[in-house]
């Protein structure tokens, strides 16, 4: 390497790490204030979603914010800088407080996640299991590897084609968590739909807020032609690709609104600029009339 572009490298490297601290000490503040006013993210939306009350919820926040390594490496709170808060696009510190508060009431002993880039929501999934789930198991998959943040001895990761691997593992073992950030349309429908005929309990989704768009895949069979029309004039108001997979599989609803009961799932979009989305699979004693 000649020196000028070893010299970019170099430079390269150091305003990344300035940005990684500067990034922690935003989020630590974010959490500080969080635990000043007494009010956790998304506490009226994890409510609705995990049955849970206050005091639970006020438990979960603390936990959270003792645990550095699962939100340091998280976007800004509400963040419209996402691509470059320290590494790369992620979930933001509210998102991941409700990710880590499913994962404290669901206790999932085995959980996939669909696209992985430098393991920032890995190492979040990583710390809430190791909070609350002994034994735990964490499947990666990505095509290609470029973790920084979580190592082989933490998570089982392949580096191969979701198609190929989940068919696999929904044959051999028990997913209770499936995590989909790998953004395809194909890929995103048929891998949830694959999840809901194994019988998976939970599925998460990575940007489905309100932040930059997609517009609807108008061949969709699953909605009706009004609902394409909408979304065919005004698509800057909907959702990534797997926003409307939710809407196809799960309810029409959420196009436009952020929660649903239907199809006997109870979904919930936890939004912000990109968004956090949970599907939790109703059994018959959690159904709600």
């Amino acid at each position: 390497m000649n020196p000028i572009a070893f010299t970019r490298q170099r430079l390269g490297r150091l305003r990344q790490s300035w940005r990684i601290r500067q990034q922690r000490r935003r989020n630590q503040a974010a959490l500080e204030q969080m635990r000043a006013t007494g009010q956790p993210y998304f506490a009226a939306e994890l409510r609705a979603l995990l049955g849970c009350d206050d005091p639970w919820l006020a438990a979960a926040a603390q936990e959270y914010a003792a645990c550095p390594a699962a939100w340091e490496h998280l976007s800004g709170l509400r963040s419209a800088g996402r691509a470059t808060d320290g590494m790369a696009k992620s979930l933001d510190v509210a998102e991941g407080f409700a990710l880590w508060a499913l994962v404290k009431h669901l206790r999932p002993r085995l959980v996939v996640e669909l696209g992985v880039q430098y393991g920032i929501s890995a190492r979040l999934w990583k710390e809430a299991l190791t909070a609350y789930v002994p034994g735990h198991s964490l499947i990666l998959c990505d095509l290609e590897d470029h973790r920084r943040l979580i190592g082989d001895d933490e998570a089982r990761f392949y580096r191969e084609d979701a198609a190929t691997l989940l068919p696999r593992l929904f044959s051999s073992e028990q997913v209770d968590i499936l995590h989909n950030d790998a953004h395809p349309y194909d890929l995103i429908r048929w891998s949830v739909e694959e999840a809901i005929t194994h019988q998976v309990p939970c599925l998460t989704f990575h940007d489905v807020g309100r932040g930059p768009r997609n517009p609807f895949r108008l061949e969709s069979q699953h909605l009706t032609q009004a609902e394409k029309t909408r979304q065919r004039v005004n698509w800057t108001q909907y959702g990534h690709w797997e926003r409307h997979v939710m809407a196809e599989l799960f309810s029409p609803d959420l196009l436009h609104q952020d929660t649903a009961q239907a199809r006997g799932w109870r979904v919930q979009i936890f939004d912000s600029l990109f968004g956090f989305g949970a599907a939790l699979r109703q059994t018959d004693s959690s159904r709600r009339p």
